[in-house]
Order: structure tokens, then sequence, then C-alpha cells
């Protein structure tokens, strides 16, 4: 299992962006009160057809020539599983794909979630070519960004732009931040 679940958040981001993906969605429900976590990510890349869906939840498969071994969704599915939760790929050649992972949240091989506000504002500033969207749900409240909004405030800075990236970290601070705690 990976240290914690921003892990594959990152992983299934680079997935989608290495399929060609535009618009990537990532959306993350945690909450206590039903005792669960629901990760959901979406993109529009070039998606698989059925067989290499399939093959995508072995381990020992990896559509990247320079790799031996793909673990990122395996592990996932395991992760999901041995948290009595339950986890879904589906993809469609040419149309893109939506991995979702439920888990039990108190399961004590549950993960933690991480730096969730870290790790989101990080892909956002580095992920230049794509609109990005994140969305949280949890018990305290909601949170939701989207690159193509950043992109628009600052005026056509890039994300990575030191006053762009000091405004978003603030953002992430006093927004994310205070609902994970």
């Amino acid at each position: 299992m990976v240290r914690d679940l921003c892990f594959h958040i990152v992983d299934l981001v680079q997935n989608a962006v290495a399929a060609g993906a535009k618009r990537v969605t990532v959306s993350l429900v945690d909450s206590a009160a039903s005792d669960e976590i629901q990760l959901s990510v979406v993109d529009d890349g070039r998606g698989m057809d059925a067989a290499t869906a399939a093959n995508a939840r072995d381990p020992f498969y990896t559509s990247k020539g320079f790799k031996k071994v793909g673990l990122g969704l395996p592990l996932l599915e395991a992760t999901s599983q041995a948290c009595h939760g339950d986890f879904e790929l589906e993809s469609e050649l040419g149309s893109g794909t939506t991995v979702q992972a439920r888990l039990e949240k108190s399961h004590w091989d549950c993960p933690p979630l991480g730096d969730l506000s870290d790790t989101m504002l990080q892909l956002l500033v580095s992920l230049d070519t794509i609109n990005l969207v994140f969305r949280y749900h949890g018990d305290g409240g909601d949170f939701s960004i989207t690159s193509d909004e950043v992109r628009e405030q600052a005026g056509g800075l890039h994300l990575s732009h030191p006053d762009v990236y000091s405004f978003l970290r603030e953002y992430f601070a006093s927004e994310l931040r205070p609902l994970l705690e």
C-alpha cells in the first residue's frame, strides 16, 4: 500500500495527462459521518479498449515501454478492497477514463489522505496545459477550484508565477485546509 491517498491522486492525474487528457476532474468525498472516502478521477484522454482496461488492473502490465510494471491502479484497487470498499475502472477508446475508489474510512488499513491541500496546489500549478478540476466534499463543507478559473483570474500570468502561486497557496490554506482538520 502507499503511504497516503494523495499518492494515488497524483498517479491517476499523471496517467490522465499521459493519455492526452485536456480536462481531468478529481472528486473526493471524505466523510466520517458516512464512514467512507470516495475518490473519483475522470479524464477526457484517449481512453482504453476493453482488453487494455482489463490489463491495467494487472500489476505486471504497463503501457509504458520504459517500465516493467504498472502498480498504480492495482495498488489502489487492493487498498480499496482491503478497506472494505470497492474499485471501478471504466474506459472507452477515444472517450476517456473514469477511476472510482471507495474505502471504509475507519478501517485500520485505510491510509490517511496526506497533504491534500499541497498536493492539489502542486498539480494545479504544474499542469498548465489542461483544465484540472478539483472538488472536495467533507463533513465540514465543500471546496472546488478549476485551473481554467484560476487562469482567467490570473490575467494571463502562468499558474506557477510567484504572485499566482502565493495567492493559491494562501487560498488553499484558508479555504481547503480548515475543511480537512
